[in-house]
């Protein structure tokens, strides 16, 4: 059966000063002299841009006015002939444009489409395909950063660093197992738990990198709580250097979350301002602190502010409960515009806090000592490898090195008690490598491939 040739905007779908449109498949070099008419033929210039009529495959008026490019395969992204058209990026004008194709027979690119299309031509390996997905959707400078350099096949690259040496053992210790007459040696044994211990241990140390990848990637999450008054509204509003969150001397204003990201020192940080934590016998007011409260488990971090007059302690109990959450807490003592004294007052009960802050959320006086720490916290949590290349950022990733990890301690183990046969030592190697190769799409299922392409846009 041919494979189909397909089509889509590789552009945003919006009004813009251009668009593209991709074609990939055997049928895209046809396609190209079906729908476009220049003075010179592209496919005969290979990787050139030839000005000319984009036409309506039906009728043969023209379209528009554009650039056509051919690209032939397997010297493309996607390992096919690929064609692109740029030209005028009216939406109405990339819906004609498409049409003309798709009536000569090309037919729409699913999600990913022409990625996946690329991987399963060798052109990519699965984590590098996945790494187009992060790049095109990166928030900061360093989940941009991060996913370049799994691009580049630096992550793929210390997997197989993995690998390699548990195959060459695996197929030594199967060469023996096939010949019985081959005694299995005590130190033949401890050469395969050596070679699975060194891996385990690396294994390991891509695994306790995760939890900064995912920040990176992710973002650091940030509740804004306390009580009504307190200023976090106004604080939320300074963080993103935008009115996001209305402000108003009237208590209880924040009835619903408001969240936002921003990208501070080229971290993400996503935001959330909630509703004042008191008790209320308003009815709207109440659903809104309850969901202030629902929301704490999602935070990686929470900072508690304080009016900086509040020096009867009110918000003692508060603090308490947040502290009893497990989550890290930091206190915000804002307004001291009002109350400049309010560093003494404060000084003994804001101890009790991972770090205290003293703020304006009117002047903005003491906010870049906060960002400062905000960018701090995060940049001290990278991993001492240091290398980008090995950070662990996609949760697929992290399963899959789970499962390599688990199958290398059973060989490990079953080493250890002399007892386990040794085609079973044999199965635990296979496993831990079937799940390193699922990282890198050596092995993998339509099912693992659907899932991952479903996530892109169309048209990439």
């Amino acid at each position: 059966m041919e494979e189909t040739t397909i089509a889509a905007l590789a552009t945003a779908p919006a009004p813009a000063g251009v668009a593209v449109v991709r074609v990939s498949g055997t049928r895209a070099r046809q396609a190209l002299k079906a729908v476009f008419e220049g003075k010179k033929d592209p496919t005969r210039l290979p990787r050139t841009l030839v000005f000319g009529d984009i036409l309506d495959y039906k009728s043969g008026s023209p379209i528009d006015k554009g650039l056509a490019v051919f690209m032939p395969g397997p010297w493309s992204f996607t390992g096919e002939d690929v064609v692109e058209f740029q030209f005028h990026g009216s939406p109405i004008l990339v819906q004609r444009v498409l049409r003309s194709l798709y009536a000569y027979g090309v037919v729409p690119a699913a999600a990913g489409e022409f990625t996946k299309r690329a991987f399963l031509n060798g052109k990519l390996d699965l984590a590098q395909a996945e790494a187009i997905a992060d790049v095109v959707n990166a928030k900061s400078d360093e989940a941009l950063r991060f996913a370049g350099e799994q691009l580049k096949g630096r992550f793929s690259q210390a997997v197989a660093t993995i690998g390699e040496p548990l195959r060459d053992a695996l197929a030594e210790f199967e060469a023996l197992i096939d010949f019985p007459e081959e005694d299995i040696t005590p130190d033949t044994l401890d050469d395969i738990g050596a070679r699975a211990t060194v891996a385990k241990v690396k294994i390991s140390q891509l695994l306790s990198t995760y939890s900064f990848g995912a920040l990176v990637k992710e973002g650091v999450r940030v509740l804004l709580c306390g009580r009504p008054n307190s200023g976090k509204s106004s604080l939320l509003n300074l963080l993103l250097g935008k009115r996001r969150a209305i402000v108003s001397p009237i208590s209880g204003t924040t009835r619903d979350l408001i969240e936002e990201e921003a990208s501070l020192a080229g971290y993400k940080f996503v935001f959330c301002d909630s509703a004042g934590l008191r008790e209320t016998t308003d009815h709207v007011e109440r659903i809104g602190v309850e969901l202030a409260k629902e929301r704490i488990p999602w935070a990686d971090l929470i900072l508690f502010l304080v009016d900086a007059s509040d020096v009867t302690g009110d918000w003692r109990e508060t603090l308490g409960i947040l502290k009893g959450s497990g989550k890290r807490v930091w206190m915000i003592i804002n307004k001291i515009d009002l109350n400049p004294r309010a560093i003494g007052e404060f000084a003994v009960d804001s101890s009790i806090c991972q770090q205290n802050f003293f703020i304006s959320a009117k002047t903005g006086d003491g906010l870049g000592a906060l960002i400062e720490a905000l960018v701090e916290d995060v940049a001290k949590s990278m991993p001492e490898t240091g290398d980008v290349g090995e950070i662990v950022t996609n949760e697929r990733h992290r399963d899959c090195l789970l499962r390599a990890e688990h199958a290398l301690d059973n060989c490990i183990e079953g080493v250890r008690q002399r007892s386990i046969p040794p085609s079973i030592l044999a199965t635990d190697i296979r496993e831990a490598l079937a799940a390193l190769d699922e990282i890198v799409g050596k092995t993998y299922t339509e099912d693992i491939l659907g899932r991952i392409f479903s996530k892109f846009c169309i048209g990439k």
